[in-house]
């Protein structure tokens, strides 16, 4: 009876821990861009377009470790606001 109980209180925090970043790099290009549209978007509260779900969405990937996905969505969010990136 406690192993199970060890095991339905155990399994579910470990399932819940998530692996660390593979790439620092990576995720510190996805902030700087989180952080840039951030800073010259236009003022959150009184503009909703659901841009800033979006861009938290992208830089929940990049934590998650998905980076093509949340860099691209990112940049399109900058693109759209006048940003131009090398690529």
């Amino acid at each position: 009876m406690w192993r199970a109980l060890l095991l339905a209180t155990v399994l579910p925090i470990t399932a819940c821990t998530a692996a660390p970043p593979a790439s620092p790099e990576r995720l510190a290009e996805c902030n700087r861009l989180f952080v840039l549209w951030a800073r010259y978007e236009q003022h959150w509260t009184f503009h909703h377009t659901g841009q800033r779900a979006r861009a938290e969405l992208a830089l929940d990937d990049c934590q998650r470790g998905r980076y093509d996905r949340g860099i691209a969505e990112l940049k399109r969010l900058l693109r759209r606001g006048g940003f131009a990136f090398a690529d």
